[in-house]
């Protein structure tokens, strides 16, 4: 099976929240992580594309995502200032640093937290709603320096030929479409969308990024090296066997539930999915083998001997 790859390159028009499981009982602070899983960008996709197609019932979401899944793959998607791409890397024991510099400097450049609660029918405070949500800011924060935008970038691949529900898909002009739709112009990403967050745009990617979009992800992914791989830029599924200078947590999430797909969608986040303990991307694995190591849809990383 053949593949196109695309590199890929979005503004950030608002912050950008990605929520992770699991969290401290009756916490009120909601972290983010600082790069976004390519499952978010499939479902930012899906979301995006399917009401352009159907009306949007729960089942005919869960057939778009379905083909999307069979037809393309996303890496993760990282944080960039148009010259770097902020990739992390637990690769001295100074710990964890984003694209050579240290994990603190990159959060007080890139991540900030607002404070909200829930108003009741009097106007005030209703009790116990009081939280804190952290999240990427889609300006660049650095003191003495002008602002300028956030970027998000990353790889997608396509298989040749690929349809998706019988609709051809095209790799042309930067972008991915079907038939006249730009499935990739505007799509929202992440969670907290009541806020605003989540709004990003498309935009050209530069040569300078399009080449370490190459270093990072110019492979086929169903064929890696983990040889070659510096550090894993996607979860990996835990191995006891291993030593590794990293991290490892375990991959959770929240999903919509299944049981009746001809409804519009309800219960959000009812359904809990989890991968079990992972290896952290960033984290280096200390191995003379070398293993090949798979890509799933979501930029996951698998075993594949």
């Amino acid at each position: 099976m053949t593949w196109q790859h695309l590199p890929l390159c979005f503004e950030l028009l608002s912050p950008l929240h990605i929520g992770f499981l699991p969290n401290q009982p009756g916490t009120v602070f909601a972290p983010t992580r600082c790069y976004v899983p390519g499952k978010n960008l499939w479902g930012a996709l899906t979301a995006s594309l399917t009401p352009r197609i159907f009306d949007g019932t729960a089942k005919q979401f869960q057939q778009v995502g379905d083909e999307i899944k069979k037809q393309f793959t996303f890496s993760y998607f990282y944080l960039s200032d148009g010259k770097r791409i902020f990739t992390p890397a637990y690769a001295t024991e100074a710990g964890l640093n984003w694209g050579g510099i240290s994990d603190q400097e990159f959060r007080t450049c890139f991540l900030a937290s607002r404070v909200s609660t829930r108003i009741g029918e009097t106007g005030s405070a209703k009790d116990q709603t009081l939280h804190e949500i952290e999240f990427i800011r889609h300006d660049i924060s650095s003191p003495g320096k002008q602002g300028k935008k956030a970027l998000l970038v990353g790889m997608v691949w396509v298989r040749s030929n690929a349809k998706i529900l019988d609709k051809p898909v095209e790799v042309r002009d930067g972008s991915i479409f079907i038939e006249k739709i730009d499935i990739l112009r505007e799509i929202v990403v992440g969670g907290e969308r009541n806020y605003g967050f989540g709004r990003v745009k498309r935009i050209a990617c530069s040569d300078v990024l399009a080449q370490e979009l190459e270093k990072f992800w110019g492979f086929n992914p169903e064929a890696i090296s983990l040889k070659d791989s510096k550090v894993l830029l996607g979860h990996l599924p835990y191995r006891t066997d291993l030593m590794f200078l990293g991290d490892i947590e375990i991959l959770a999430g929240r999903e919509y539930p299944r049981d009746n797909a001809t409804v519009e969608f309800i219960n959000t986040g009812k359904h809990i999915s989890n991968s079990g303990y992972c290896f952290v991307p960033g984290t280096k694995l200390q191995t003379e083998d070398d293993q090949l190591l798979g890509l799933n849809a979501w930029g996951q990383l698998c075993w594949t001997g």
